[in-house]
């Protein structure tokens, strides 16, 4: 009996222990919170292609906007933290609609571990060719000559440009007239068809339209002039103080293991050193950023701490 006892353990302690498959094991979702045709829809699909490649596995882009980016936020802040659903994520739904909201959808901080930035967007002030102005100071004019008048386009109540607008507005002594959009493309499209006037979007959507003629730009938001627009002047040149970039970035649902936000940040600062992304991005406007995930936390954080400072002083709210 003895021996049969020690035969039984010995077969026990050679049977090997259930490995866990190694990271990833199947396909990866990367929620993008707006409309496919904008920046953070091109970004995305440009990374996750060449992700797929890095890691192994397909890295799918899927849109879910609506709500200023909130929805697709919260869905990611809901998934499981375990790598597989993944936010290509901007400062519009993360840091600035939190602070406007007079009822946060979530706090950034806390419901998303930071993976990797990933680049910085500029925006420009565009304008239908039909609006009777070609430079800034032209604008203010019109503006103040019709009050409520002048419509511009956002990419929803609440997301950075339409914090734009209103900063613009408090700067320059004008009432513009908000239009929100579910995301770039469909404000772009109204704004091409002349629905709607002006709008602060990103250069990686306006600059090909200025380019076409289909729009004209009247000033970048940078501090300094775009290399996506060089002959378009700044707006603190034309004489409005009021100047600032967004930025891209990846990140998880809080609480994913160490080993794969590790994994998944060496991985696309990998993508993001190949010149095809670097010349990718760059035809589109946007620098690109390559940080640790340390470093992304402590930019988040920030960010969040500067645009609630911002917002409080502006007074903007929205419900």
């Amino acid at each position: 009996m003895h021996f049969f006892r020690i035969l039984l353990l010995v077969l026990f302690l050679a049977v090997p222990a259930r490995a866990q498959p190694a990271y990833p094991s199947k396909p990866i979702t990367l929620v993008a919170a707006f409309a496919p045709g904008g920046a953070t829809d091109t970004a995305a699909r440009i990374i996750a292609k060449e992700l797929s490649i890095e890691l192994g596995q397909p890295v799918v882009v899927d849109n879910r906007a609506g709500a200023g980016g909130a929805i697709g936020a919260s869905s990611v802040a809901r998934a499981a933290p375990d790598g597989y659903t993944l936010l290509l994520g901007t400062g519009s739904e993360l840091v600035v609609l939190p602070a406007v909201k007079i009822k946060a959808p979530y706090d950034a901080l806390k419901a998303f571990e930071p993976i990797a930035e990933i680049g910085t967007i500029s925006f420009v002030l565009v304008a239908h060719p039909a609006v009777p102005a070609n430079t800034v100071q032209e604008l203010v004019a019109l503006a103040r000559a019709s009050p409520g008048k002048l419509s511009y386009a956002s990419f929803g109540m609440g997301s950075t440009n339409h914090l734009l607008g209103e900063f613009f507005m408090k700067r320059s002594g004008t009432d513009l007239l908000h239009v929100p959009y579910k995301g770039s493309a469909a404000a772009a499209t109204d704004l091409v068809a002349g629905e709607v006037k002006l709008a602060f979007d990103t250069t990686t959507v306006a600059m090909p339209l200025v380019q076409s003629g289909k729009l004209k730009a009247l000033a970048v938001l940078s501090s300094a002039r775009s290399n996506a627009a060089p002959d378009v002047p700044t707006l603190t040149e034309s004489g409005i103080a009021l100047a600032t970039v967004g930025w891209v970035g990846v990140l998880g649902p809080h609480g994913m293991p160490a080993p794969i936000v590790s994994r998944l940040n060496e991985a696309i600062n990998k993508v993001l050193a190949t010149p095809a992304i670097r010349d990718a991005f760059a035809e589109r406007g946007v620098g690109v950023v390559t940080t640790t995930p340390q470093q992304f936390g402590d930019f988040l954080k920030s960010e969040v701490n500067e645009w609630t400072e911002v917002v409080k002083a502006s007074g903007v709210q929205v419900e």
